[in-house]
């Protein structure tokens, strides 16, 4: 049996979301984005849980800046993103971190994948469930979404409000791609986790947008 904690990253107020299979006792964590991922670290400590991979929807800070600090505490635990992620992920978005800190020396480098996820509709086997992950450019240039069984996890490609575009590596064309793309092959009463906010269904979240322009 599957079950979804949902974790509100601090100080940045994105999702973090772990996947375990309740059968096994495994699990799975997909955006981690406070700086020492204590929670997260405790959870699986305190439900007796074996980490075997840390899942990255794109190269923003708020999604990536607990993965050190889960690595380090669960050294068999792998790293998977998408390639252009992982191409981008240490080269922008410093000043995120200004925010925060009173020390302009203050540098965080996410550590390097184990998997990259170079083609799209590329499949993972975890724990006898099957994740697909899914490009989808547009919010970033290495967004992905991720699907896992009913359930699909969107970063910031889908969210329940409207989309954001930060003018330095979005593109809203590419973006209106992915999300076509997204209502070619899923259903309207898949799950959505976004990145930021409350679940939704995929079919809610297009009536929300019916405004919006798609490709």
């Amino acid at each position: 049996m599957m079950k979804i904690e949902r974790f509100v990253n601090q100080l940045m107020t994105s999702n973090c979301y772990i996947v375990v299979n309740e059968d096994t006792k495994k699990c799975i964590v997909i955006d981690p984005g406070s700086e020492k991922s204590e929670r997260e670290i405790s959870f699986i400590h305190d439900n007796k849980l074996t980490l075997d991979y840390v899942l990255v929807s794109h190269e923003h800070s708020d999604h990536n800046w607990g993965v050190n600090a889960l690595m380090e505490s669960f050294k068999n635990a792998k790293l998977v993103c998408s390639e252009e992620c992982s191409k981008r992920v240490n080269k922008l978005y410093k000043a995120y971190f200004l925010l925060y800190y009173d020390d302009t020396n203050y540098h965080y480098d996410m550590n390097k994948p184990d998997i990259v996820v170079g083609v799209d509709n590329t499949s993972l086997n975890w724990d006898g469930l099957d994740i697909q992950f899914i490009h989808t450019p547009g919010h970033s240039h290495g967004s992905m979404c991720i699907k896992i069984n009913d359930n699909l996890f969107t970063g910031d490609t889908i969210m329940p409000s409207k989309p954001y575009f930060n003018g330095r590596d979005s593109n809203k064309d590419d973006w209106n791609r992915s999300v076509n793309k997204l209502r070619n092959l899923l259903p309207g009463e898949i799950h959505i986790y976004p990145g930021h906010g409350e679940t939704l269904t995929f079919g809610e979240w297009i009536i929300r947008n019916n405004n919006e322009t798609f490709v």
